[in-house]
């Protein structure tokens, strides 16, 4: 099981151990099974909606896990409907689904664990400005930040805890290095993108064209 760039990118960010990782929209699992082969996290949660997947995932971590049945469960639902465990040092992975979504993801965990210290690990497909600009507004630090460029298409690795120490950007801070070709590539992709959205809706968008054009 080989992880991709863009999954590996999320695996590598995972420093410390925590009580249960949630690996949300996880499709295939290969993340979730990764974290849960070297032991990121005493029980890793794959959660997403779609049946088939979710059910081919289960046979196979019974098949390659069989001894660890304890530190693995599968959820076939809507993660909105998930209930957060009382339990302290928990991590929510979000990767592969649009930032409208991310950010209804984001804010229905937000709402059952007020009084945990969970973290996000976040890596949305588009709708990051946006994705930031919730988590600044629920109180959460930065705790690592990377482009990712995988199959032609850009992401960000947004990590964030409570306990962080680094206040999160809107257009991000640490993840840009403006030598590099590829992050001047997607940094000029999303000013296009934003000048095309701010002629049609100036209101909305021409502030945040205005901050990211302030990265140049």
């Amino acid at each position: 099981m080989k992880l991709g760039k863009r999954l590996s990118m999320l695996d590598k960010a995972i420093k410390k151990r925590y009580s249960i990782i949630w690996d949300c929209c996880c499709d295939h699992g290969f993340l979730g099974m990764a974290l849960l082969k070297r032991r990121a996290a005493n029980r890793v949660y794959f959660v997403d909606v779609l049946k088939q997947p979710m059910q081919q995932l289960s046979l196979i971590l019974q098949q390659r896990f069989s001894q660890a049945e304890s530190r693995w469960k599968v959820f076939c639902r809507d993660l909105k409907l998930i209930e957060v465990p009382d339990k302290e040092q928990q991590l929510f992975i979000i990767a592969g689904v649009g930032g409208d979504k991310t950010r209804e993801f984001i804010q229905s965990i937000h709402k059952k664990s007020k009084h945990l210290e969970v973290d996000f690990l976040i890596c949305s497909v588009h709708g990051n400005y946006l994705v930031r600009e919730l988590l600044i507004d629920l109180g959460f630090k930065l705790l690592d930040e990377v482009i990712i460029k995988e199959n032609k298409r850009f992401y960000e690795l947004i990590y964030v805890s409570y306990s962080g120490e680094r206040e999160i950007s809107k257009t991000g801070e640490l993840m840009w290095d403006l030598e590099d070709a590829e992050h001047l590539e997607y940094l000029n992709k999303t000013i296009n993108h934003f000048e095309k959205k701010a002629k049609v809706s100036p209101e909305c968008y021409q502030g945040i064209l205005d901050d990211y054009k302030k990265l140049w």
